[in-house]
């Protein structure tokens, strides 16, 4: 008797929450690092799979959302004096506020224009970022301070990743539950057919800029952390290829899949650590696996699972015959 499906999904939530939770203690400090930036781009994957994957809107900006909430966490955190655990969520809604400007204008467009008017968004938020160096360090770049928690600075990369692991499980619950609701099955209703869902009576443009508000505010959290952990920041992180490279975590993974999003992410945070000594073709990596994915497994790494349960009884049942023989 095999097992159900979500069973099998169940143990492996055990098992992967399981290894996320006692194998870092035996790491080093650099794993600890690697570990939380991979979290963190589960956090921006799941963001961008939401808006992309699910509600089938191009961006190509989502790094500029990302660098909002860096820079305004930050600034609430290290200038204006608010504690650390009120910054970061605010620096998420300043990104959602950002969304809604750029969800606006953008509402009536689609797919090669979208994705113009995401990537001139973007390098509006670039001039912005050095236009104002009092309170983003320009292109000089800005510290960061590590905060304090019941009294106890977060000074080690172990105790950081424990806060972003956390935020990271809330994030992923949060779109599980979206994805879950009347919006969430909208998003994708409105990404197979735009037409059907307005012959549904489905509120279109209420549903794309709900998708556009909520994507933004990932992407600001996972900003404000990563300046956390990195320690600084300067808008060479925030460029046209960190976008780049969100819209390829969701590909690899898996479009439309909060599993792609984890899958994806983690794989290729991973992949510049396998290919360390070969550093200058990291971008080559990308590209070849990206190609790869498209024409090999269209919907993502998360979509070998599916083939791999189908093909498992085909070969018992090949290998019980070749037995009875």
């Amino acid at each position: 008797m095999q097992p159900s499906d979500a069973s099998v999904r169940r143990a492996g939530l055990a098992a992967v929450l399981g290894f996320l939770l006692v194998v870092p203690w035996f790491l080093g400090s650099y794993y600890h690092f690697l570990l939380s930036l991979a979290l963190i781009n589960v956090i921006l994957a799941t963001g961008l799979n939401l808006l992309t994957g699910n509600a089938g809107q191009i961006s190509l900006c989502h790094s500029s959302f990302m660098a909002i909430g860096a820079y305004a966490t930050t600034f609430l955190f290290a200038t204006a004096g608010i504690t650390f655990w009120l910054a970061l969520p605010l620096g998420g809604a300043v990104a959602g506020v950002f969304g809604v400007l750029l969800g606006l204008p953008a509402l009536r467009l689609r797919g090669f224009y979208l994705a113009v008017v995401t990537l001139g968004f973007l390098e509006i938020m670039q001039i912005i970022i050095e236009s104002v160096p009092s309170v983003t360090g320009g292109v000089r770049g800005l510290a960061v301070p590590r905060p304090s928690l019941f009294g106890f600075r977060l000074g080690s990369d172990l105790a950081l990743y424990y806060v972003i692991l956390a935020v990271t499980l809330a994030a992923l619950y949060g779109a599980w539950r979206l994805l879950n609701s009347p919006t969430g099955r909208a998003f994708n209703v409105i990404r197979v057919s735009e037409a059907a869902a307005q012959t549904l009576a489905m509120p279109v443009t209420r549903v794309k800029l709900i998708a556009f508000v909520v994507a933004a505010p990932y992407a600001g959290m996972a900003g404000g952390l990563f300046a956390t952990l990195v320690g600084f920041i300067d808008p060479l992180e925030f460029g046209v290829a960190t976008s780049i490279r969100h819209v390829i975590f969701i590909v690899v993974g898996g479009l439309g899949s909060i599993a792609g999003s984890v899958v994806g992410a983690a794989a290729l945070t991973a992949l510049p650590e396998l290919l360390r000594g070969f550093k200058e073709y990291n971008e080559l990596a990308y590209g070849g696996l990206l190609l790869l994915v498209l024409m090999v497994m269209p919907h993502g790494l998360v979509g070998l699972w599916p083939a791999l349960r189908r093909l498992g009884p085909r070969v018992h049942t090949r290998a019980s015959g070749g037995n009875a023989r």
